[in-house]
């Protein structure tokens, strides 16, 4: 995905406090990039009958229809739409989070229609899956690890949600119109508490700090500008004035093209320009680098080799290192898969 901004105060600063919708945020995970199953996922496929072994022709028949799935059930005979680690999906929840997230998009003004909304819709029922998938893993790692919610913790957002909206009318016709229960709507805060919790006791000893440089871009989409930038900056020019006078990049070049402090993991930046810059000492002037935004020159201002963080890169950081354990539980998952995407 082309990164539309390159300074890294743009970040934007909620991550809603390490968790907040998480759980919605991570049925849309799967939007990201398509990703192959992990090995360890088990997928369910209806099994075709080999050819026959004389040479006979057969006699003539209507063609089948392709094989699907057959849908899983569980003890009670409910249908599934998989299992996790023999933890049951029931196919009417993915069914209803589906329709959900098909009725948000469509209110959206999204087109869910043609071979593009074929696509989409393909999309949004692996997000869904994915999501509950994922789900279904924090809520069993939580219960290996002894993290809990309690009902006060449930209903007091539940409380929050009704006092901070417009009253108990106005919440009960919210639930109403968004096809929710007032048990569905406690599953869903519960299920936030939960991921909520499972973030901070995952990410509890994410460092707060980390080698950074404080530097300074000038960016142009012209390789012959670039070089004649390049040609005025060792002539003498000063690199901040230039910035101000030269850079395409209107979200720094007010300020001299500062880019502040950052990680060398800081999103929003090409990863060109991160390596640019952390092979650069303070002082020092790079070449044009090309990237996906244009060409960027870089000044270092200073380098440190361990800085605090500022708190949203912090955040991205607990964020990453959550992601990055969360995608270990799922290559470690025994997942048996039920629906067609």
């Amino acid at each position: 995905m082309r990164r539309q901004r390159l300074a890294p105060h743009a970040l934007k600063a909620g991550w809603v406090a390490l968790g907040l919708v998480l759980a919605l945020a991570l049925l849309l995970a799967g939007c990201n990039t398509a990703r192959p199953a992990p090995a360890a996922t088990v997928e369910a496929v209806s099994v075709q009958a080999p050819p026959p072994t004389n040479t006979s022709p057969p006699p003539p028949t209507e063609v089948p229809p392709s094989p699907t799935p057959t849908l899983g059930n569980s003890q009670d005979g409910r249908p599934l739409a998989a299992r996790v680690n023999g933890q049951p999906i029931f196919l009417d929840v993915y069914e209803k989070q589906v329709t959900q997230f098909e009725q948000a998009l469509t209110q959206e003004g999204l087109k869910l229609e043609g071979e593009e909304g074929k696509a989409q819709l393909t999309q949004i029922r692996e997000s869904v899956l994915s999501g509950l998938i994922k789900q279904a893993l924090i809520e069993q790692a939580a219960k290996a690890d002894g993290v809990t919610i309690t009902d006060e913790e449930v209903e007091a957002t539940v409380l929050k949600s009704i006092t901070q909206g417009q009253g108990q009318q106005a919440f009960d016709q919210w639930l109403t119109d968004n096809n929710l229960t007032l048990d569905e709507f406690r599953a869903t805060q519960r299920t936030e508490l939960l991921t909520g919790k499972m973030i901070e006791h995952v990410t509890t000893s994410v460092p707060n700090t980390a080698e950074q440089v404080h530097a300074r871009h000038i960016r142009t989409s012209d390789a012959a500008k670039a070089q004649a930038l390049l040609d005025q900056l060792k002539a003498g020019a000063n690199f901040a004035d230039l910035a101000r006078q030269a850079s395409e990049d209107t979200a720094t070049a007010a300020n001299g093209g500062d880019l502040g402090w950052f990680p060398h993991d800081a999103p929003l930046m090409p990863p060109q320009v991160l390596d640019a810059a952390f092979a650069l000492q303070a002082g020092e002037i790079s070449q044009a680098v090309k990237n996906d935004l244009g060409y960027d020159i870089i000044k270092v201002e200073a380098r440190e080799a361990d800085r605090p963080l500022t708190p949203e890169m912090h955040l991205y950081a607990r964020q990453r290192a959550f992601e990055a354990w969360l995608n270990d539980q799922v290559a470690r998952a025994t997942v048996e898969r039920y629906v067609n995407q």
